[in-house]
């Protein structure tokens, strides 16, 4: 492994985009059984590389292709629409051309490979280029995500795939037998997972908790509510632990491990609430606003959010903000909303960012103001907002709230075009064509933004193809 910098390369489209987030987050948090470690198996976690970039062709970027080559694996994410990327194509192409077909891995999450109706066709066309071939790969279609990473792992280790699937039951059975003070431990671990840290507050509550923690490590570690753990958190919230009261409604309102059941969603979001819990006070809220599982009654959904929003809640503030503006469940009161919008941002709530910028471009609640527009803009698109970077990159080509400034400009659209937002891709085509910025891209950036729907793309497409036919030499 010494010559490889890369354990993975992850080929996808990059509308597969979420399929890769969590594929690389599961491939670089696998912890790497000892005795598997040795040979060419990596030691202790993998490192990925995920390409990031949209290039095709002589564009395919040599730091790009110096990644590829510091790669001992490929993994293609497949699906239909990374079958007809030409980028996919050319990474796959690139790595052939290496003569390392035989540690390309498919990953299939849509579709079928060598499909007889093309629009459910997964594999791009270098993958199909060899008749009889088909390279070892896993298909999330038929094992589920869990298993099908299990598969893929076998290959990379170079393993049985029964071997792999054996360890982590034995792994998951060993979970369960853990202490309540290593369980508190693993919650932490899971809290992207299941939304929050489950903390235990008073020492004389132990015995409510062992259920509640015991709940969601299960849930954890099967990815899944069971209805076992239903009746943990049943237990819990009953005697009087509003997370597990949380966590209980929230299984009866999406039907995990459970049967949907509104009614007892809205009994138990009213439990947690009524607990003091600000994230149950919203989920009340949105039932009555909704009229899911009680009688719709606006005002009494705004009373809720009003409620969180004063116990500190962003998201409550953020929807109070809302009702406010817009006059539901209470009187229209621009300034009011301004006021929670404003709350909400200076707590670094993305929404609340949109919100106060617009307020102050509007003059919503508050005087307009170009500047503190441009200021709560920036933090938006600085979040990772592609909405945002696409109207920031419009303050820089206008000079609104800060000086003119094409480059920037071009770079914001450019950022939101890549990642995916349509507008941006029409903006960079815009740039590019006219010299506003770098770069003589324009023709590959309308195509993607007519993709993504935005329908004045077509005009722009067919004049600049019909510029590039004048402009061809003649033929013979």
């Amino acid at each position: 492994m010494d010559e490889f910098v890369y354990d993975a390369f992850i080929s996808y489209s990059h509308r597969d985009m979420k399929w890769a987030r969590w594929l690389q987050r599961r491939l670089e948090t696998f912890r790497i059984p000892k005795d598997l470690c040795g040979g060419n198996a990596p030691r202790g976690h993998l490192k990925v590389f995920r390409d990031q970039t949209d290039l095709s062709g002589v564009e395919l970027q040599n730091a790009l292709q110096r990644e590829l080559e510091a790669s001992r694996f490929l993994i293609v994410i497949c699906s239909p629409f990374s079958a007809a990327s030409p980028w996919v194509n050319d990474e796959i192409r690139s790595f052939q051309t290496r003569g390392r077909s035989k540690f390309i891995i498919p990953f299939i999450v849509d579709g079928e490979p060598e499909s007889d109706k093309p629009e459910l066709e997964c594999f791009p066309p270098a993958l199909r280029s060899v008749e009889g071939e088909h390279p070892l790969g896993a298909s999330a279609v038929e094992l589920g995500k869990n298993k099908a990473f299990l598969k893929l792992m076998a290959v990379i280790l170079d393993v049985r795939f029964n071997r792999l699937v054996d360890r982590e039951k034995q792994r998951k059975r060993r979970t369960v037998l853990l202490s309540s003070a290593a369980a508190a431990v693993i919650i932490a671990v899971l809290a992207s997972l299941l939304w929050r840290n489950a903390v235990i507050r008073k020492q004389n509550q132990e015995m409510i908790y062992d259920n509640y923690l015991a709940a969601l490590v299960a849930a954890g570690q099967q990815n899944n509510f069971t209805p076992e753990d239903i009746s943990r958190l049943k237990a819990s919230a009953e005697a009087g632990n509003r997370d597990a009261a949380f966590y209980l409604a929230s299984c009866y309102k999406n039907g995990w491990g459970t049967e949907a059941n509104p009614e007892e969603a809205f009994r138990w979001f009213s439990v947690a609430a009524e607990a003091g819990d600000t994230v149950s006070m919203t989920s009340l809220a949105n039932c009555y606003m909704e009229g899911v599982g009680a009688e719709k009654d606006l005002a009494k959904g705004f009373a809720w959010q009003l409620r969180a929003a004063e116990a500190g809640d962003p998201g409550g503030m953020y929807l109070t903000g809302l009702a406010y503006e817009g006059g539901i469940g209470t009187d229209k009161n621009p300034a009011e909303a301004f006021r929670w919008y404003r709350k909400a941002a200076d707590l670094g709530y993305e929404q609340g960012y949109a919100h106060t910028a617009n307020c102050y471009l509007m003059g919503i609640g508050t005087d307009v103001n170009l500047e503190e527009a441009f200021h709560w803009l920036k933090k938006l698109a600085e979040a990772g907002n592609p909405e945002g970077m696409y109207y920031l990159g419009m303050l820089y080509q206008f000079g609104k709230g800060t000086a003119e400034d094409p480059r920037q400009a071009y770079l914001w659209y450019r950022r939101a075009a890549e990642a995916g937002y349509p507008d941006g891709m029409y903006m960079t085509g815009w740039c590019l064509e006219n010299q506003y910025g770098v770069g003589d891209e324009a023709l590959e950036w309308y195509r993607r933004a007519q993709e993504g729907g935005v329908e004045a793309a077509g005009a722009d497409i067919a004049r600049l193809e019909a510029a590039e036919e004048n402009e061809s030499p003649p033929s013979g």
